[in-house]
């Protein structure tokens, strides 16, 4: 048993440092790499319509920037619910693909590109991929993707999942809807 124990250890310790090498480090994330599919909750958390002050996860529209200086964000934010939460809670009928939203009560919030940490888009087909914050300002104003993007890559205006922090918008998780 100990034998076997070592053996893990032993091999833990190598992946450990295999994850470890390489001139940018473990957790460098480049501009379009593939991103995960984030997870959605069975339901985002509540809206306060003054203001995101408690930490969670949101669901938003982001709102097309009315001016082109890259500073902020804003996003419509509501309520979600998915499968039986939807159900639940807004009924079968208003959950077309396991899916809902509150109308009210919403809110328009800002978030500062310079406090998101972790961005995503995804695609028509599926795909998602990290881009910066500045990449998604430019996107969501129409310009075109710039030169690390897949071959045919399009922005589409689908939903964030928004993680707030300290009061903070600091991911904003673009989420594939039917």
């Amino acid at each position: 048993m100990r034998a076997r124990q070592a053996a893990f250890a032993a091999v833990a310790a190598c992946l450990a440092l295999t994850a470890c090498a390489g001139d940018e480090g473990p957790g460098t994330v480049k501009l379009y790499d593939r991103a995960p599919v984030p997870g959605v909750p069975d339901r985002t958390a509540a809206v306060d319509p003054s203001g995101l002050s408690a930490d969670g996860a949101y669901w938003a529209d982001l709102l097309l920037p009315a001016d082109l200086s890259p500073s902020s964000f804003t996003f419509h934010v509501t309520q979600a619910f998915f499968a039986a939460a939807c159900a639940e809670e807004l009924g079968i009928d208003e959950c077309p693909n396991d899916f809902g939203t509150l109308s009210e009560p919403s809110l328009d919030a800002t978030a500062a590109l310079t406090d998101l940490t972790s961005v995503t888009v995804v695609t028509d087909d599926r795909s998602n991929f990290a881009v910066t914050a500045d990449e998604l300002f430019a996107l969501a104003s129409g310009a075109a993707p710039a030169a690390e993007a897949p071959v045919g890559f399009v922005f589409v205006p689908f939903p964030f999942l928004l993680t707030v922090s300290n009061g903070k918008i600091v991911e904003a998780r673009q989420i594939w809807l039917p």
